[in-house]
């Protein structure tokens, strides 16, 4: 007991292991006994690298709100491992400024914290500033004088900072005034297994590519090169399972893409308006298990097999590409139909339309560019998919309630008696079909039919969820559930849910 009571406090001297530090004890009174009790701080008294990577899972800017803790944390942050860098919170914006920040102060802080890194492992290195609803393909309010003002030079330094020092995932989403040249030593650091830009710089394609560790690449530009751009990119990554490329790719110029590493795949040319045919698409991605591509129609195909693929999203408008790219896809699980194609498989002839089985179909989206048949297109899709779990009409079933317009009103009478008295029931809906998604509702009575239809030829539907215009009221959404839930149902486990849309 009396060894218990005297325990002494340990007189050996612990050095911190880096600067050989003493370790800080807090004094603390003990009111009960009036002694002193010895607390060492642990934290402190381990080294900078170690603290560095602690304070690395913060914001970068909470890291550096530590440096205000004491002496000794002063320059801790400067070891972190991970840097990310967001503007965020501040509004550029020249008619809806909104904070008092301003982009020099971000600059400032950037480069402050640039010049006392002293970490030589940086490993995720994430750069975000300027809006990114200003590219000529979006219909942003921004003015190009709500961009940044910042010297091409000065970028690049900012973007190749974590090159030399072992980055492994480089994260780039940059817009500003003047644009100047993407860096290509981007392109050539062996380290990176994550490599994300986007911007409204211009490219000029390397000479060469050094990515043998890169894993996924996801590329935003506004114009893509010309030339054997991507040819060259992936067959220099040779461990590449992600690739995205989204930006203005001339449609006079192939699409040339292999690999057998590719899992996911990404395709978007922005491209649609254009009167020409591209020329080429090759795709030989046997592995590839998501395809969203996003093109005008080409004079030549050239696909492989997809058999691993589960999972596709395609917007194509011309007819007979569509369905020849459609009957590719046959073993996909999950199906996005975007509203070119929509349109272009409506603008097929009855005996045109010649869709494949898909047979391992359980989850179908379906987008909607203006007034169509859905009794003909959607009868269609579904007697092709006996296993369909969930349909989603993402935009609706009427691209506009047009009561003036006089092919809405003939079209509406149409599809309305085609609803109303069709005996025909596909065999999804009689066994499969549990779960049915229309967005942008718009209180017509040829949405109301779909509706009506679905509720009494589905017997196994467990949920119907409805999704108002964003601007319809309160009471109109009350009024649409009480209509909706007095419908006679063939699915006695059928919830129906109307909501206003977001």
């Amino acid at each position: 007991m009396g060894a218990t009571s005297s325990n002494p406090v340990r007189r050996c001297k612990l050095l911190d292991l880096e600067e050989r530090r003493p370790i800080k004890r807090l004094k603390k009174g003990d009111s009960a006994h009036g002694n002193g009790i010895l607390l060492e701080d642990r934290i402190s008294s381990l080294p900078d690298a170690l603290l560095g990577d602690i304070l690395s899972f913060l914001p970068t800017k909470d890291a550096v709100v530590t440096s205000v803790l004491s002496r000794r944390w002063r320059r801790v942050f400067t070891w972190v491992t991970r840097l990310h860098f967001d503007d965020s919170p501040i509004s550029l914006c020249v008619d809806r400024p909104c904070m008092p920040d301003s982009f020099p102060n971000f600059k400032r802080f950037v480069d402050n914290l640039l010049q006392l890194c002293h970490s030589h492992n940086i490993t995720t290195f994430r750069l975000h500033f300027g809006r990114d609803d200003l590219s000529p393909y979006k219909f942003g309010r921004c003015k190009k004088g709500c961009l940044p003002q910042l010297n091409p030079m000065h970028l690049n330094t900012w973007m190749c900072f974590p090159l030399t020092r072992g980055v492994k995932e480089l994260d780039i989403r940059a817009r500003v005034r003047e644009p100047g040249k993407l860096p290509s030593a981007l392109f050539g650091c062996p380290t990176l297994e994550v490599l994300k830009i986007d911007v409204n710089l211009h490219l000029e394609v390397p000479l060469s590519f050094c990515l043998p560790n890169l894993k996924e690449f996801n590329l935003t530009l506004p114009v893509i090169p010309d030339g054997d751009f991507a040819t060259r990119l992936v067959s220099s990554c040779p461990s590449l399972e992600h690739l995205t490329l989204d930006g203005y790719w001339n449609p006079l110029k192939p699409i040339i893409i292999s690999s057998p590493s590719l899992r996911r795949l990404s395709v978007m040319t922005n491209c649609f308006g254009s009167s020409y045919l591209r020329t080429e698409v090759v795709l030989d991605v046997t592995n590839v298990e998501y395809l969203m591509y996003d093109d005008v129609s080409a004079s030549h195909y050239c696909i492989g097999d997809l058999n691993a693929l589960v999972e596709a999203e395609i917007n194509q408008s011309v007819p007979e590409d569509t369905l020849n790219l459609l009957w590719r896809l046959s073993n996909v699980r999950r199906l996005i139909l975007m509203r070119e194609c929509v349109m272009a498989l409506h603008c097929c002839e009855s005996e045109q339309l010649k869709l494949p089985v898909f047979r391992n179909l359980n989850h179908l989206k379906l987008g909607c560019p203006f007034f169509i048949s859905w009794y003909t297109l959607l009868m269609e899709l579904l007697n092709c998919a006996p296993f369909l779990e969930t349909l989603s009409l993402l935009e609706g079933i009427v691209f506009d309630d047009g009561e003036d317009d006089e092919q809405y009103m003939e079209m509406s009478g149409q599809e309305c008696k085609s609803w109303s008295c069709t005996p025909i029931i596909p065999s999804c809906l009689a066994s499969n079909l549990k779960r049915i998604s229309v967005h942008d509702y718009k209180l017509t009575e040829w949405e109301l039919e779909v509706v009506k239809y679905f509720l009494r030829s589905s017997l196994v539907l467990e949920e119907l969820d409805v999704a108002l215009e964003c601007w319809k009221s309160e009471t109109e959404r009350i009024s649409l559930n009480e209509t909706l839930q007095k419908l006679p149902r063939a699915s006695k486990t059928c919830s129906i849910k109307v909501r206003r849309g977001d």
